[in-house]
């Protein structure tokens, strides 16, 4: 059911899906006069009141079945103020122109007019009484402040309920919540809006009459009250707001027009909760801000300590209440003035016209320049990004292509997604730009340079359901990645992996690299991608896998990952198992590969590790450690830790084999360690360093000729990333060659002699 509404103007300006067809006919007319009015006040200590107070004629038309279009017109607004409780009202006139799944499509974005008509609009919503033989229900409407929880009492009845009180709570609304203002991104204590306004008693109540025959409404009055608790008494005197809606039926009459079509009308849908008003200047000019600037910069630091405080202070405010186009106008000046000092006034303001602003002084710094990657990291790192933050980020993207950029464009688009508001799902120009730049690095198979590729798969698992939102066929581009013969195994890998924040239906084939032939790294990553919501044919190829798979490294891990499902204490995860099948775990920790899990600190929480073995290698080709965490009856993904490598088996036989540089100094390292980790996690490293421990012998190394193997060897390729709730926050891959760590070993070596072997490891390891 849809409403429209115009203000003064013709044509379509909102509308609103809402159920309360029973009350009003179709081809009518309702007139109605609207008033509101709110009253601050200090209840029981000084009788001022002040505040302002509106009142508009509105109509609502019908014009087909489940459609309304309403009209607001001769609009006034006015300022109340009384200084005595019985003394006469002030007025200074300012003349104004212009149940649940509540939707608004307006036209522009007057925020504040918007805001005006939804509280007429939550006016007319007024619950259809289902069974009117109940005198009290509990029911959940549609307000202003999102969706309430609501005592609903029929006070009178005849044919229907012709009186009726509703009573709210509203702090119990699920978009009841504190506005917040714009604060510095370097403050230390942040969100301090939210506790206090715990200390706001917040109640509405309602009244309705309905016309017992035709069933419209014809009156309503609605009162919010709202209190600062710990300053009242019996949460009644006090501080307080009253605010009081009154709305009363001036007649109705047919209408002709049976004309109706709201998608023609706006693409911009809104929810009917109330949305935060812009603070800005209401005169945008510069004038203000350079001169504060200036008197800022002309002043001594030791004698005008205290007035550069509240100077400064100023400065940030001025910035604050700028517009986007002015103040990229004049920030070009100010970085000429002094660039530290804008610098420092643009990092304290906080909001996102003042974020834009430090991206275009970004922008003039070498490309090559490590302040830009740091710089936009952190900015990336925003809890409520802005569309303007991933427009001004995805512009640093497209020239500068580093880590830090990219992994900042996903951590800010994946933000993005979560907190922007959009009852229609539609997503945002900022959003589909974001999945055009990603679809033009990765082409059509992922054939292009090997590094960006892996780069960009990277991060795309980072906002994958913003990539999947925007365009559904980068799962196919993803797939062809997966199987792309001319790049590395570790593209194919990142290309399954990408999926981990997608949706995997059974169409899409990436159980295809867990049936076929192929590595066991890569069969093996797509095998947990799967069982993160594995469908009922994925556990039938499992049990195939367990029964038939020739290759044992596959077999091993599947074995001890469902061993370890079924022997889970945790009910949820034993409903994706089979619960009838005999699985064993092997217990050969140096050569097969196998999943882990243990049991950590806190009760229902989980720590699981894995362990990946390829059939040529005696280390392993990939170490993954994982904690979840249960809390208020969720499963979170606190910390995740990987590793993958290759090529080490040369290296750790020269450095601590029986005739390496280290000989005991694996011995030495796991005796400290012993005790200080867990028990579990102590036998696996006893298992892995076993074959390498020797007896403590005097011998004398052959530096030269073990230096001359190092250089000789191939360099190992290594990859370690880190994911914190979920989020990768970034990899390091080393394929440097080993001699820089010689070098080191032939600096320090003989500094490093009489010191335990572990800090030996450590000093080397930071010093390279």
């Amino acid at each position: 059911f849809y409403l429209q509404n115009t203000v003064l103007e013709p044509g379509c300006q909102m509308f609103i899906l809402f159920t309360v067809s029973k009350r009003f006919k179709i081809y009518k007319k309702y007139t109605y006069r609207y008033e509101a009015e709110i009253q601050n006040m200090v209840t029981g200590t000084s009788p001022l009141i002040n505040g302002p107070k509106i009142s508009c004629k509105v109509e609502i038309d019908v014009p087909v079945a489940c459609s309304f279009e309403l009209r607001t017109s001769e609009c006034s607004l006015t300022e109340v103020v009384r200084t005595d409780a019985n003394g006469p009202v002030l007025l200074k006139y300012t003349n104004m122109e212009g149940e649940t799944g509540v939707t608004l499509y307006p036209e522009g974005d007057e925020t504040n007019i918007l805001n005006f008509k939804r509280g007429i609009i939550s006016a007319l919503i007024v619950p259809v009484m289902e069974k009117e033989e109940s005198k009290d229900m509990v029911h959940k409407h549609v307000t202003v402040h999102g969706i309430c929880a609501t005592d609903v009492k029929v006070n009178s009845k005849e044919d229907i309920a012709t009186d009726v009180t509703l009573t709210r709570d509203l702090s119990g609304c699920d978009s009841f919540k504190t506005q917040r203002s714009h604060t510095s991104p370097l403050a230390i204590i942040t969100g301090l809006q939210y506790p206090l306004s715990k200390l706001i008693g917040s109640t509405q109540n309602c009244n309705y009459k309905f016309d017992n025959q035709k069933k419209h409404m014809t009156s309503a009055m609605c009162t919010e009250k709202h209190i600062f608790l710990p300053f009242s008494y019996q949460n009644t005197y006090g501080i307080s707001s009253l605010v009081k809606q009154i709305l009363t039926l001036e007649g109705t009459s047919k209408i002709n027009d049976r004309v109706f079509d709201y998608r023609e009308c706006s693409t911009n849908p809104k929810h009917l909760a109330l949305e935060a008003v812009e603070d800005k200047a209401p005169a945008q000019s510069s004038e203000a801000l350079l001169f504060i600037f200036r008197q800022l910069k002309s002043m001594n630091e030791k004698k005008d300590r205290q007035l550069r405080a509240s100077t400064f202070h100023s400065l940030v405010s001025e910035l604050r209440g700028l517009e986007h186009e002015v103040l990229q106008q004049n920030i070009i000046q100010m970085v000429e003035e002094d660039k530290f000092l804008t610098w420092q006034a643009l990092i304290q303001c906080g909001t996102p016209e003042c974020g834009s602003a430090m991206f275009s002084i970004l922008k003039t710094f070498d490309a090559d320049s490590i302040e830009v990657d740091a710089a936009v990291y952190a900015l990336g790192m925003m809890l409520r990004p802005t569309g303007l933050l991933v427009k001004d980020i995805l512009e640093i993207a497209q020239t500068k292509k580093s880590k830090p950029v990219m992994y900042a464009l996903s951590n800010v688009v994946r933000r993005y997604l979560v907190h922007q508001s959009n009852p229609e799902g539609q997503l945002t120009s900022e959003i589909l730009e974001v999945s055009n730049f990603i679809t033009s690095i990765l082409g059509v198979d992922c054939a292009g340079e090997k590094d960006l590729t892996y780069l960009t798969l990277r991060v795309i698992g980072n906002m994958g359901e913003a990539m999947e939102a925007a365009d559904p066929t980068i799962k196919t581009t993803l797939l062809k990645c997966m199987r792309q013969p001319a790049t590395t195994l570790s593209v194919q890998m990142s290309a399954i992996q990408a999926f981990r924040r997608m949706i995997v239906t059974p169409d899409v084939s990436v159980r295809v690299a867990l049936y076929a032939k192929g590595a066991v790294q890569k069969r093996l990553a797509a095998y947990l991608i799967l069982m993160k919501k594995p469908e009922a044919s994925d556990l039938e190829v499992v049990r195939k896998i367990l029964t038939q798979d020739q290759n044992v490294q596959v077999k091993s891990f599947v074995a001890s990952h469902v061993y370890n499902i079924i022997h889970s204490r945790d009910p949820e995860m034993k409903e994706y198992v089979m619960q009838d099948d005999e699985v064993l775990a092997h217990s050969n920790y140096t050569q097969l590969s196998r999943n882990y899990k243990m049991d950590v600190f806190i009760p229902g929480s989980k720590m699981q590790g894995s362990i990946i073995f390829d059939p040529s290698s005696q280390l392993p080709r990939e170490v993954m450690l994982e904690t979840t965490l249960k809390t208020f009856g969720y499963n979170l993904d606190f910390i995740e830790f990987g590793m993958e490598g290759k090529g080490f088996e040369p290296t750790v036989e020269t450095l601590f084999g029986s005739n390496g540089f280290f000989p005991d100094s694996i011995s030495k390292a796991m005796h400290w360690v012993g005790g200080k980790i867990p028990n579990k996690i102590n036998e696996i490293l006893q298992e892995w360093v076993e074959p390498l421990r020797t007896e403590k012998t005097k011998r004398q190394v052959n530096f030269n000729k073990l230096a001359k193997d190092l250089y000789n060897q191939d360099s190992p390729e290594a990859i370690a990333y880190l994911r914190i709730m979920g989020n990768e926050l970034g990899y390091i891959k080393s394929t440097n060659d080993l001699s820089a760590i010689v070098d080191r070993i032939a600096t320090y070596i003989q500094a490093f002699k009489y010191l335990p072997a572990w800090v030996c490891i450590y000093n080397m390891l930071h010093f390279t």
